[in-house]
């Protein structure tokens, strides 16, 4: 299979084709990296603020338990009583946290502080206990032991060291994130410059084979006009020669039909005369031979007859002595009532140079022919008309038409001989056909305008008709 583009131009382009892809991975893996940093990062940001809660909560409810304590007023005890709940929820968030994404010392420091805050709140509770029981100054005593300021103590140091997990877990995403971020920029940067460079080399390569391509298109168009002009040269050499063979065989068959009529009819009259004495001779002394010499003459006849019907398809004296519309007329009569086909002309008699007069009467003898052969017509109409440009032969038949494309195949001797006649001199040829509607052959040859000898000349100009049974005139 041919390839459209050359090796040269596709391998780039393949590679081209597979750096982008590369592009597309790269991205896409370096958006997955950023966004589990992304992930990482907004998770250790919630839990900093659970752990900060969790401590806020503890020391809230510290500080309300230790003002109940002093001032033994009931109100203080609210924000106690509201922060016991917060304080398992925020630490039981605090603890799904470092479960999902903790490291170890962060799953150990959150089991630790688990510890602490539940003593924490042992040790409030205790305290309550105590002022109920044994009034204030038990509970106050129990503080002054300095236990739950330890407890406290030891949860602020456990909730910093999550917070410095967390902290030193930030950094070094913050690093990684960095490190991606520069990373995929300059990934992205040499990609980009190398698909960059891909894409001027495939444009050279591209540039390049375009223009092979159009120095060869050049070529061929020239290759090609060159191809026409020899073509057309030996066309009109070869039209040329057709027409130089036509003239040519125009005029051998005017030698030869002069050579019968000198030399064969001189034969033929000086036979039928020694005949025609002979047989008054012996028709008295010898009817037996009286009769065989009258048969004798009527073959003499026969043969006469032959030979001025040979002498007028080789060339009809007609045309020569009176002109083309004679001729035609003799030729439309002759082969219209063989055939059985009515026939009607629209002649004129024009002074028309000779090798014109020929072609046009060889064209008409030709169409005529073909409508007896071919067109299975019953009328023919023949028309030949003259103005300033030249003379238009037209032959009208309404017969079964032309099969298609019989007017352009090469096998159409007759056609082909017509077109070339006409094409001699600079004419015009056409045929419309139609199946069913008859087939109507022109042929216009150009003549220099001389008006004053087309007047001159013509002499005149009739419309005949006849119907095929109409017996033809005496030669």
């Amino acid at each position: 299979m041919k390839r459209l583009l050359p090796l040269r131009v596709l391998a780039p382009i393949v590679l081209g084709m597979l750096v982008a892809l590369a592009v597309v991975g790269f991205a896409e893996i370096g958006y997955q990296r950023l966004e589990f940093a992304n992930r990482a990062m907004s998770t250790a940001l919630e839990m900093e603020t659970v752990v900060n809660q969790t401590l806020a909560l503890i020391i809230d409810a510290e500080s309300s338990q230790r003002g109940y304590l002093l001032t033994g007023d009931p109100s203080y005890l609210k924000p106690y009583e509201d922060a016991l709940p917060k304080i398992d929820q925020s630490f039981a968030r605090l603890r799904a946290l470092v479960d999902a994404s903790g490291t170890t010392s962060m799953i150990e420091h959150a089991d630790r502080l688990n510890g602490l805050i539940g003593r924490k709140l042992n040790d409030l509770e205790s305290t309550l206990a105590l002022k109920q029981q044994g009034g204030p100054d038990a509970a106050l005593q129990l503080l002054d032991t300095g236990v739950g300021r330890r407890l406290t103590d030891q949860i602020r140091s456990e909730a910093q060291s999550i917070l410095d997990e967390l902290s030193l877990s930030a950094h070094r995403g913050a690093t990684r994130w960095a490190s991606d971020i520069e990373f995929g920029r300059v990934g992205m940067l040499t990609m980009s410059a190398f698909t960059l460079a891909l894409l001027l080399v495939v444009w050279a390569l591209a540039r390049r084979e375009l223009r092979s391509r159009e120095a060869k298109r050049r070529m061929m168009i020239e290759e090609q006009h060159r191809l026409e002009r020899e073509v057309a040269v030996r066309t009109e050499e070869l039209s040329e020669l057709s027409s130089y063979l036509q003239t040519v065989r125009e005029e051998e068959k005017s030698r030869l039909a002069r050579d019968i009529h000198d030399e064969l009819g001189g034969i033929l009259v000086g036979a039928k005369m020694d005949v025609a004495w002979a047989t008054e001779r012996c028709r008295a002394g010898l009817p037996d031979a009286a009769d065989k010499l009258d048969r004798a003459l009527t073959m003499l006849d026969e043969g006469v007859e032959l030979k001025r019907r040979i002498i007028e398809e080789l060339r009809p004296t007609l045309l020569d002595n009176l002109g083309l519309a004679a001729a035609l007329e003799w030729q439309a009569r002759q082969t219209c009532e063989r055939a059985g086909i009515a026939c009607e002309l629209d002649l004129g008699e024009f002074v028309l140079p000779p090798d014109v007069s020929i072609a046009l009467f060889r064209i008409a003898q030709e169409a005529l022919t073909n409508v007896v052969k071919y067109a299975n017509a019953r009328n023919v109409r023949l028309e030949v008309r003259r103005d300033a440009m030249g003379v238009t032969l037209s032959v009208e038949d309404d017969g079964g038409g032309m099969p298609s494309r019989a007017a352009s195949s090469r096998l159409s001797h007759g056609i082909a001989g017509m077109r070339q006649r006409v094409r001699a001199f600079e004419g015009r040829f056409t045929i419309r056909s139609r199946p069913g509607a008859g087939t109507t052959i022109e042929a216009f040859i150009p003549l220099e305008a001389d008006l004053s000898g087309e007047a001159a000349g013509l002499i005149a100009e009739t419309v005949t008709s006849w119907p095929a049974a109409a017996n033809a005139p005496a030669d």
